[in-house]
């Protein structure tokens, strides 16, 4: 028998690298861009290809006019293959870091402005304390991290999301608050220093597009405070673009204060205050529910835990 199993109903002598370039074909749209992304020639993928679909006994996918698609068994071999791939990635990571902490990788996801103003300063000093370990920070939108913990491309992930995961899934973890500050240019005649709650009602705001995640913690946030309705003068998907428009006096912007120290030391923005308020939201970690950490991992997720309240908190000494 080809398999030595006359119970399975395929061949188990399927490599790991054949998933990995069965999933890159689907992933990526086809061969060619397969075989472009592993540095090989076509055939090469081809052949990998044809020799997964002989152990498997199936046909994975079809052309439909210039598109390659899954059957129905590709579908179900194609989910098969990324969790074998996912859990055999996080083995990787595991294996490296178990021996003593020192020394491993470790893959955190986050939040843009999380990513962007808070974790690098934690990770430095982490990676200076162990300069064996391999430390990679993916930074993108809440969702994105969220995606990437759950499918097991990122051991955890750090947001500013305060929404409800499932919990059979992913299991959260508040950590901390963060404040919310609003700021406007130093030349901008249509907002003192100090402003009411009536008052934000009636200002021009520099925002996020509506549905990204920043956007909603910002609305979700006015909420609380009553402000349920706001003009926006110009919406912007980056803290970066949101931080140039807003000293160029487009409007008044909410951000995190992260995100705003050096612009408000620097005298770029100002921050104006919100009378009888503070804004505020939450930073979060998020893990698989199924996740084992390796000991390098378990030491990076304290650090991070116990870091970001004492920095980053809303009552941290240099937020106070």
């Amino acid at each position: 028998m080809e398999n030595g199993n006359p119970g399975l109903g395929f061949d188990n002598r399927i490599s790991l690298q054949k998933l990995e370039v069965f999933c890159l074909v689907v992933d990526l749209g086809g061969v060619g861009r397969a075989a472009e992304h592993l540095n090989v020639s076509q055939p090469v993928v081809t052949a990998h290809m044809r020799t997964l679909q002989e152990r498997v006994r199936a046909q994975l996918l079809y052309r439909d006019g210039q598109q390659m698609r899954l059957t129905e068994m590709g579908e179900a071999v194609y989910r098969w293959a990324k969790e074998v791939l996912t859990r055999s990635r996080e083995v990787s990571r595991q294996i490296q870091g178990m021996a003593d902490g020192a020394a491993g990788t470790v893959v955190i996801a986050s939040s843009m402005s999380v990513g962007s103003y808070m974790l690098p300063g934690i990770m430095s000093d982490f990676m200076r304390e162990r300069p064996r370990a391999s430390i990679t920070l993916n930074v993108s939108d809440a969702e994105d991290a969220i995606d990437a913990t759950e499918v097991g491309d990122a051991d955890f992930a750090v947001i500013t999301s305060g929404a409800d995961l499932d919990p059979s899934t992913l299991q959260t973890e508040h950590v901390c608050d963060h404040q919310l500050l609003l700021v406007a240019s130093p030349n901008d005649s249509h907002v003192g220093d100090v402003v009411t709650l009536d008052d934000l009602g009636r200002l021009r705001y520099v925002c996020s597009p509506r549905g990204k995640p920043r956007r909603r913690l910002v609305d979700e946030a006015l909420d609380g405070i009553g402000v349920h309705d706001r003009q926006i003068a110009i919406q912007l998907g980056h803290p970066e673009a949101l931080k140039i428009a807003t000293a160029r006096g487009i409007g008044v912007c909410l951000m995190l204060g992260a995100s705003v120290t050096q612009e408000l030391e620097a005298g770029i923005l100002r921050q104006v205050e919100i009378e009888d308020a503070r804004l505020s939201v939450p930073i979060q970690l998020a893990r698989r529910t199924d996740k084992r950490f390796s000991a390098l991992q378990e030491v990076l997720l304290a650090t991070v835990r116990e870091t970001l309240p004492q920095r980053f908190g809303i009552d941290a000494p240099a937020l106070r």
